[in-house]
């Protein structure tokens, strides 16, 4: 239990969320926490959107982590002793089912909050976070470009070429605007990055902090917007992804559902080599076992989940795709990580199910050579 003189540690936030839980009362949305607990935040609010399945995410992580929960409605916290300082982590639901934000009011930058990255890691497939594409960053700037000219006052990204990483800052100047986001991204895209973060402006009305991992942090500003047309982009960023993973496992006397495409910005995996990276992607996922049926010219690997018993066979026959092709048990969430981990790794440009085969005519049948 977190005594009173370590209950002080906590930040403003965390202390009055917790106290409300404690007293029974009903958080309500997010937006109605922080106005109830301090108007406009004097911390900043970090958000990571995760899928889960029918239980709330917290309540899996406290299955795993020591900590004193509390349960208010739709509402679950999760109070945790470090030794950097008490912390809270929270769980709202969205507008879709399954899908939940995170919330804290430690910086993601703090070994706090990468604690609370490792926790979501261990409890998958049954809690997943959800990793945006370039397309949902964009999406989010324009829609903030309706309350003001947004720009863009860091990004980092990673090369495709060599994995390393791209860091570029704007300092604001009297009279002249940053990049906005669509310029910061396409100068990314042209030097063969891939966008991780982004932090945004726009003059004195919001500052916030995008990352890949679906994720965001509210700096300063007008939350009800932040979170509104943030965190709401993000809810369907992932519901999104959740449909398009859910019930997807075969059936027995009915034909297989299409396979799910990682779609790579290039032709990337040309040969075994390069294939063999697709491999130690697989092999570093925890409780994943594989068996390699076919390595060259193309690649056919057996994955096992030994978190749910899901099974999946990934190909790579064509150097610019990754298929996965769930088995007889293929949960959401053990799908949704598999082909995010292999979408994260090689920067994939969208997750997608992919088109059916061009169905063969007598005439190809027939057609001379």
């Amino acid at each position: 239990m977190v005594d009173r003189k370590r209950e002080a540690e906590m930040t403003r936030f965390d202390s009055l969320l917790w106290q409300f839980a404690d007293l029974g009362q009903d958080l309500g949305s997010l937006t109605d926490s922080v106005s109830r607990a301090s108007g406009s935040p004097t911390e900043a609010i970090a958000v990571e959107t995760v899928i889960a399945g029918e239980e709330n995410p917290i309540a899996v992580i406290s299955e795993v982590v020591e900590g004193d929960l509390l349960t208010v409605g739709l509402v679950s916290l999760l109070r945790v002793v470090d030794e950097r300082g008490p912390f809270v982590l929270g769980a709202w639901p969205t507008a879709h089912e399954g899908v939940f934000h995170l919330v804290g009011s430690v910086p993601t930058t703090d070994p706090r909050w990468q604690r609370v990255e490792r926790w979501v890691a261990n409890v998958a497939p049954e809690v997943v976070p959800v990793f945006l594409d370039h397309y949902d960053f964009t999406d989010i700037g324009t829609a903030l470009s309706e309350f003001g000219e947004v720009e863009v006052s860091r990004l980092t990204a990673r090369k495709r070429s060599d994995q390393s990483s791209l860091n570029r800052g704007w300092a604001a100047r009297s009279g002249s605007l940053r990049p906005s986001h669509h310029e910061a991204i396409g100068n990314a895209e042209a030097e063969g990055a891939s966008v991780r973060t982004l932090t945004l402006h726009i003059a004195d009305r919001i500052s916030l902090h995008l990352r890949r991992r679906a994720g965001a942090t509210f700096y300063t500003g007008d939350f009800v917007l932040f979170d509104r047309i943030v965190l709401g982009r993000l809810a369907t960023a992932a519901n999104r992804r959740r449909a398009l993973m859910a019930g997807r496992q075969r059936q027995i006397d009915a034909p297989p559902p299409e396979p799910i495409t990682i779609r790579l910005p290039g032709p990337i995996l040309v040969d075994a080599e390069a294939t063999g990276e697709v491999l130690a992607e697989l092999e570093r996922q925890r409780g994943i076992a594989i068996a390699v049926l076919h390595r060259n010219p193309y690649l056919h690997v057996v994955v096992t989940d030994y978190s749910d018993g899901s099974n999946f066979d990934v190909f790579v026959t064509t150097p610019d795709a990754i298929e996965v092709h769930p088995g007889f048990r293929s949960s959401l969430g053990a799908l949704t990580r598999l082909a995010q981990s292999l979408g994260d790794r090689f920067e994939a440009l969208e997750i997608t199910e992919a088109a059916p085969p061009e169905p063969v005519s007598l005439d190809d049948l027939v057609a001379p050579f």
